[in-house]
């Protein structure tokens, strides 16, 4: 399927076909210099990339908000695309795995291609540390460390650092813009260690297994009721496994997520007596997110409310 989304792109590449968004007035791009392209495969990337780039990048964010980005398959015309990018940004650990299998011909362009698991360590699905140097994106490795507002700042600083490598006359903005944001950031994690300093349960069940870095960050247990991709379907042994332990820890919330169904939250939720609370994943935004104006940093603050509730800290 990938070799022949390349083989479609590299026809959209070579012909120039880019549709009607193409079409722009010639008195407009001589007035404005021409903006830095940078393709994201999903939203937390475009975030952090706009938040760095600001008015020198135009960003485009491959997987749409709304769409499950575990599964995301991208069209020719989005390959196209990323081949006429300045930068790529790929969140790797087999997320987008359609993105990590066209890196090397995208370099070989000589396009910036920054694969963020190749940068960060790593947890396997059980939560522990991948010590696989040479294998950035193992099966089993845990791709959601956007989750982690400390591995938030190394993508930052890695979006930094490439836009300096091909664009080093606009270093000051790029170094002030991903600073801001860094300060941004750093005081979320200071507002989760003081959140998370002093609660009653350190057990949480999520709809998936998306919240291990987050949960390894500030001390926390999640078990998660699908695995690593919230397509996977839970045995009847590990639904009835949550249930003991729900009981066991008398556990009040169940915790499910956007954009994909609630229905085995509400299910175990059900079975054991206790209320159903929203994690989001920040995978994606929903269109109530948008209408809302959400992003990354107000989202990492509803979830920490949640957690506050849902492990009792006072």
């Amino acid at each position: 399927m990938i070799k022949k989304l390349i083989s479609l792109a590299i026809f959209f590449f070579l012909s120039g076909c880019s549709g009607d968004e193409g079409i722009t007035n010639p008195a407009d791009n001589q007035e404005q210099p021409a903006k830095i392209q940078i393709s994201a495969t999903f939203y937390p990337l475009a975030e952090f990339a706009e938040h760095v780039g600001g008015e020198s990048v135009k960003v485009t964010q491959v997987i749409p908000n709304g769409a499950e980005p575990h599964e995301y398959e991208p069209t020719a015309k989005d390959i196209a695309r990323i081949y006429n990018d300045g930068i790529f940004l790929v969140n790797g650990a087999n997320l987008d795995t359609w993105a990590e299998k066209i890196t090397e011909e995208l370099r070989q362009r000589d396009i910036r291609v920054i694969v963020m698991a190749d940068h960060l360590n790593l947890l396997t699905s059980g939560g522990e540390e991948d010590e696989d140097d040479e294998n950035h994106s193992p099966i089993g490795a845990d791709p959601h460390f956007w989750l982690d507002p400390l591995n938030a700042i190394t993508e930052v600083e890695q979006i930094r650092d490439g836009l300096i490598e091909i664009d080093p006359a606009q270093k000051s903005d790029y170094e002030n813009n991903a600073q801001s944001y860094i300060n941004e950031l750093r005081a979320l994690d200071e507002e989760y260690k003081m959140g998370l300093a002093a609660c009653e349960r350190s057990e949480i069940i999520t709809s998936h297994s998306a919240f291990a870095y987050l949960a390894d960050r500030y001390g926390f247990t999640q078990y998660g009721i699908s695995g690593i991709s919230p397509q996977e379907e839970p045995s009847a042994k590990k639904i009835a496994e949550l249930a003991d332990l729900a009981k066991e820890k008398n556990i009040k919330y169940i915790f499910f997520e956007t954009l994909v169904s609630p229905r085995l939250a509400e299910t175990l939720a059900n079975e054991v007596g206790a209320q159903t609370l929203l994690l989001h994943p920040i995978g994606g935004l929903t269109n109530a997110d948008i209408v809302a104006g959400k992003n990354y940093v107000t989202l990492m603050r509803e979830n920490l409310e949640s957690l506050k509730t849902a492990l009792e800290c006072r």
